[in-house]
């Protein structure tokens, strides 16, 4: 969560600039005499300088000098996948890092650490953190992943690796009871009557683009000249009726209007490949290592389930509240989930 919060404040100060120091003449440790001393290459990096010359002077902040130790110290907090895309402004990094943890010591001899609602925050803190590092150190030993090897996943899931690019024209259907006042009261067999009527000009020779634009009905797609983004024809989140549309296509070809929650479309395969295993790897890695978190959160979640003795203390009214407050960031696939995550 420290991290989390020190990237965030580095977000909002990223239009900040920063005078970068440059190096004194006289100052840099003279290597001994040597015929290749001049051509040997300049270390680079937050850990190679701190590895060679850790007690090095890399910044000051406030007056205080940092060393090249200090520095990577600080950065050792945030994790590589997420620092590696603030290479670029890393101090910046160390800058915002070095201030936390100032006003952090400025906080404590001011005793908010032991006051409500600071303390209990604190603990909660340090409890999220060491549940997921249990959960990161449970889910790396999960044997319930029943396939482990990238390339035998591959092998056998095909299909997940096959791409799609759309492009659609939405014709939209008034839900029964749509107020008269309402953009569109459309009836489904006025809705059907109008995507003929498209269907019928695509055949014609009419262009898909200029038609999305002036027909469609999704006001986005249509901007684009009816384009939808590039798909996996197995993805779960393409409607089966899409789907089966799809499948039929080849491309350059346009589909019946395909009937939709709320619409018909009418949908157009602009091009079709397959990833190579190479390219799909580092999506199956991932792929792998989330369905091994999952397993060790749900072994936990099944351990630590809730049984309410008195539903007047939660207000369990019976009737749908908010949404219930995550510990953790919830995952993109199920965002309304409040169980932890364990992260890759």
């Amino acid at each position: 969560m420290k991290s989390r919060l020190l990237l965030s404040a580095v977000v909002l100060c990223s239009s900040l600039s920063f005078a970068q120091g440059t190096s004194t003449p006289g100052t840099t440790p003279q290597a001994s005499p040597s015929p290749s001393s001049s051509t040997q290459l300049r270390v680079r990096g937050p850990q190679a300088v701190a590895e060679h010359d850790p007690s090095k002077v890399v910044a000051t902040i406030d007056g205080k000098p940092i060393t090249a130790k200090q520095a990577a110290d600080m950065l050792k907090a945030i994790p590589p996948d997420q620092l590696k895309r603030y290479e670029s402004n890393l101090p910046t990094v160390v800058q915002q890092i070095f201030m936390s943890e100032q006003l952090a010591q400025q906080a404590v001899k001011m005793n908010l650490d032991q006051q409500s609602p600071w303390k209990e925050q604190l603990q909660l803190s340090r409890d999220n953190i060491l549940t997921q590092a249990y959960l990161n150190k449970m889910a790396s030993t999960s044997p319930n992943t029943p396939v482990t090897d990238p390339q035998q996943y591959y092998s056998s899931h095909q299909q997940e690796f096959d791409r799609v690019k759309l492009s659609g024209i939405f014709v939209a259907i008034s839900p029964p009871g749509t107020p008269a006042a309402s953009g569109n009261n459309r009836t489904e067999e006025q809705a059907r009557t109008k995507a003929e009527d498209i269907e019928k000009k695509i055949k014609a020779g009419g262009n898909f683009a200029t038609l999305a634009r002036t027909e469609s009905d999704n006001q986005q797609a249509a901007a684009r000249g009816g384009e939808l983004g590039t798909f996996s024809v197995a993805d779960p989140q393409l409607p089966p009726a899409i789907k089966t549309a799809v499948d039929k296509l080849q491309p350059g070809q346009t589909s019946e209007p395909v009937q939709i929650p709320n619409a018909l479309l009418i949908v157009r395969v602009d091009s079709r490949n397959k990833l190579t295993f190479d390219q799909a790897k580092p999506e199956i890695v991932q792929k792998l290592q989330n369905e091994r978190n999952q397993a060790a959160v749900k072994q936990e979640v099944d351990k630590y389930k809730i049984q309410v003795q008195d539903p007047d203390f939660f207000n369990a009214s019976g009737t749908s509240g908010s949404s219930v407050p995550s510990l953790q960031r919830p995952p993109s696939a199920a965002p309304h989930s409040a169980t932890p995550q364990a992260k890759p």
